[in-house]
């Protein structure tokens, strides 16, 4: 199994990092991918990985400007954080003092429209979202795209301005069996987290059995969005396989092909080594 998007370096978890992955393995993880937020947290990313990554079990990165940081951003320091963006993306910027390992794909980048704080800063996501795209085609990264009630709008920049030919994922996708399809039109992965344990996502489910095998990831976006089974508790990537199993249900596979489906496809996607350990 491998979990494509959590958040092990947020603040109320980083300190059971360590213990996190360990329990993820014994749950029958080989990786997880950790999802950019802003510079700061870049560095704790590349950190956690330095310190957890083994033969055994891959910590990929991606790093992004996140669209729910844009409204306590000023227009100079959201430029800072697209050229640090650009630098880290590179392999060229030093943070703490040592050299942020390359990113294996960029984000979470996209467009949120949940708050009225939100909604007032959508120029400014728009701007930041449409520059974190030119980046990731101009160095063909794959992108992580978080998109909140802005399903048309992001459509539509995604249709003008162009994915990488590395493709990408919408993240925790939610959305209708129609909306699914027109961004698998557009050769994106769906992934698939803990909302879809919900009772009460006839929507979702529609949706996710219709995804193709092979665009299909799953993730816990811990330590968000827990799986109702393990409710009210923070989320963590040993909580992967509750997903797997509400998922392989509905899609009439068992819940072994389907980890192992969607592993390959985070692995290709994020261009780990398809076999742990391997090179």
């Amino acid at each position: 199994m491998f979990d494509s998007h959590c958040h092990l370096h947020d603040d109320r978890v980083r300190a059971d990092a360590a213990h996190a992955v360990v329990r993820a393995q014994q749950a029958g993880l080989s990786g997880l991918l950790l999802a950019g937020v802003d510079r700061d947290s870049w560095a704790q990313q590349a950190a956690l990985r330095r310190a957890l990554s083994t033969p055994n079990f891959d910590i990929g990165v991606a790093y992004g400007v996140h669209p729910q940081i844009i409204p306590t951003l000023s227009v100079t320091q959201l430029e800072e954080q697209l050229t640090a963006l650009r630098c880290a993306a590179l392999g060229t910027l030093i943070l703490d003092g040592k050299p942020l390992t390359k990113p294996h794909a960029i984000g979470e980048l996209g467009l949120d429209a949940c708050t009225p704080e939100a909604r007032a800063a959508l120029p400014l996501q728009s701007r930041a979202f449409r520059d974190q795209l030119a980046l990731a085609r101009e160095l063909d990264l794959p992108v992580v795209l978080h998109i909140l009630r802005t399903h048309p709008d992001a459509l539509r920049t995604l249709k003008s301005d162009g994915l990488p030919q590395a493709g990408g994922v919408v993240h925790s996708f939610s959305g209708s069996a129609e909306l699914a399809k027109e961004y698998l039109r557009l050769g994106l992965h769906l992934s698939c987290s803990g909302a879809i344990t919900s009772p009460h996502a006839p929507r979702l489910w529609a949706a996710a059995s219709l995804v193709p095998s092979e665009r299909l990831l799953v993730e816990t976006d811990a330590p968000d969005q827990t799986p109702w089974p393990m409710r009210p508790g923070l989320c963590e990537p040993a909580f992967l396989p509750a997903v797997l199993a509400v998922l392989a249900r509905l899609r009439k596979q068992t819940p072994h092909e389907l980890a192992a489906i969607t592993e390959t496809n985070a692995r290709r996607l994020f261009r780990l080594p398809l076999v742990v350990g391997g090179t």
